[in-house]
């Protein structure tokens, strides 16, 4: 065979645009799911590396059963009993809070002393005090068509925080267009109280603004801040081992999922503080907790067992949803604007230039594959292939290996532009087809 003869034949070029196409249309979502699941393990991955700046500025207060059980009271708690709480957290004197919880229906039963009235003026207590409070909200006109929303007495006192959204998968947004005009997500609206004072380069002035900008892809962070040792004990905790041991262990856990436990459970990586911390009563208990709490951008949750509002983090698990809000205002504080996110399609399609990166290593694979076979036939005929060129082909190791290294090079390059990664699993899977001859060899040997 020439030297110089094309290394692929008429039906392999018809082939390769055959799968070009079905990668790019994704008929079934098998590309889609395995994207999906490529940016999951990436994220546990990068998640022992994520840097800490965010993680000094925010808090998150957590209401849970054993709060409602030390208190001797119900959820949803009745308003008085919130009314309590708040004033307890207003005297550490916060920065900002957000609370995650949906002040939808009136359950005071008609009793003054239990109306929603109670906690609006604790509330109002916030703003006189200068303390920004946002509560959790729909974008749904109250009562239209059935819809729900913030109870009017408490919208009255506070701000509002788009909480309900979709079409977005799990990607978070800073601002949406509702019913009720556009809207901030609670990280946005936390963070802009953030950046008063401080220069955040960026910022888009105004939420129409902020509307018009890519959703976030939320990078997940796993060290915990040293300061949650000193409000709870983590020795239950697991630590990260550096970020060659979590590839490693990821890596493992990737592959041998189904022969082993789930994983293992992640405590919070923001800096969390039980509602029943809040009720400390020795000076040097609030001391603690003033210092914890003052001027920190706080988030209010709860993890109650009867009515969980759970979100599914790549790295934790499922976790309550205020971790959400509290990990995307972490990624804003700790990257700006130039937070993680899906590049941008190209005109008139759904293909951004990350496809065509994934089209490239799969054309790299592609290529390495037809020279190995090249190499072969030359072998066996009178036109050897000598020198690097002979020994570099002569196995599928070092293929396999710049493979890997350029895929490798890659996602790190990917994640030091804050763009969502390559569709790493499946161009590992595909590599292995360098691989074919040799296992096909050692399956077909004769005893």
């Amino acid at each position: 065979m020439s030297a110089n003869s094309s290394l692929f034949s008429g039906r392999q070029y018809l082939l390769a645009a055959l799968v070009v196409l079905l990668a790019v249309l994704d008929p079934f979502g098998l590309s889609t799911s395995s994207d999906e699941a490529s940016a999951k393990w990436l994220n546990r991955v990068f998640a022992s590396n994520y840097k800490s700046a965010g993680q000094q500025q925010v808090a998150v207060v957590v209401i849970d059963d054993a709060y409602l059980q030390r208190n001797n009271t119900y959820w949803p708690m009745p308003y008085s009993e919130q009314s309590k709480l708040f004033k307890r957290l207003l005297a550490f004197k916060p920065k900002a809070v957000f609370v995650d919880l949906l002040y939808s229906n009136d359950h005071s039963l008609g009793d003054p002393n239990q109306d929603s009235q109670l906690l609006a003026n604790v509330f109002e207590r916030y703003q006189r005090q200068g303390v920004a409070l946002l509560l959790a909200n729909t974008g749904q006109v109250r009562g239209q068509s059935g819809q729900t929303n913030t109870l009017a007495p408490l919208a009255q006192v506070s701000s509002p925080a788009l909480v309900a959204w979709s079409g977005l998968g799990d990607k978070y947004p800073l601002a949406l267009k509702t019913p009720l005009g556009v809207m901030e997500s609670p990280a946005f609206a936390l963070y802009r109280k953030y950046c008063q004072g401080r220069s955040c380069a960026g910022l888009p002035a105004e939420a129409q603004a902020a509307m018009q900008a890519a959703p976030m892809a939320v990078q997940w962070g796993l060290r915990m801040t040293p300061e949650q040792n000193r409000i709870a004990d983590i020795s239950h905790c697991p630590t990260s081992g550096g970020l060659l041991v979590d590839v490693a262990k990821e890596l493992l856990r990737a592959i041998f999922w189904k022969l082993g436990n789930s994983a293992e459970t992640l405590c919070p990586y923001s800096l969390t503080l039980s509602a029943s911390d809040l009720e400390v009563t020795s000076d040097e208990d609030r001391a603690l907790v003033a210092e914890l709490l003052k001027d920190r951008l706080v988030m209010v949750g709860a993890n109650i067992t009867s009515a969980a509002d759970l979100v599914q983090s790549p790295v934790h698990g499922k976790i309550p949803g205020v971790y959400l809000h509290a990990m995307a205002l972490d990624n804003l504080i700790t990257l700006g604007m130039n937070y993680d996110r899906d590049p941008d399609s190209l005109p008139n399609v759904e293909i951004n230039w990350l496809d065509l990166i994934e089209l490239a290593l799969l054309g790299m694979i592609v290529l390495l594959k037809a020279l190995h076979q090249r190499c072969r036939e030359a072998q066996q005929g009178v036109d050897r292939w000598r020198g690097w060129r002979g020994k570099f082909f002569r196995g599928a190791l070092p293929s396999w290996l710049l493979t890997l290294i350029v895929l490798g090079l890659t996602c790190w390059g990917l994640h030091a532009l804050h763009v969502t990664p390559v569709n790493v699993l499946a161009v590992l899977l595909l590599s292995f087809v360098l691989f074919s001859e040799q296992i096909e060899a050692v399956f077909s040997r004769k005893g």
